[in-house]
């Protein structure tokens, strides 16, 4: 009967830091949803092309929203309408899951 309930408590707990690893957006989620997002406001005329030195840190529940809020660093390189754009990044995104797929919004 012990060992039933210690293999139960292992059992839990390893689904409990598994569920911690998906809590926040890994680096490519993230900057997949700051592009969704840009292409979003911009009504398509803007698209993400690339990225320098980005940075995914110091990320904490959003409460009372949805998901966590991230602070960014590093680039975003940006097509306007055929012209490219460097643009710093140095701005919290909140972002949240939805359907399986992470989107980024102002905090």
């Amino acid at each position: 009967m012990k060992f039933i309930r210690v293999a139960l408590a292992f059992t839990i707990i390893a689904f409990g830091l598994s569920a911690c690893g998906s809590s926040q957006p890994s680096t490519k989620e993230a900057q997949a949803a700051i592009g969704t997002e840009f292409a979003q406001v911009s009504g398509g005329s803007m698209t993400v092309v690339g990225y320098r030195d980005f940075k995914l840190s110091g990320c904490r529940d959003a409460a009372p929203a949805d998901g966590v809020i991230c602070d960014l660093g590093g680039e975003v390189v940006l097509n306007v309408s055929g012209t490219e754009l460097v643009r710093p990044i140095v701005e919290p995104v909140r972002f949240s899951k939805s359907n399986g797929a992470w989107t980024a919004h102002k905090p």
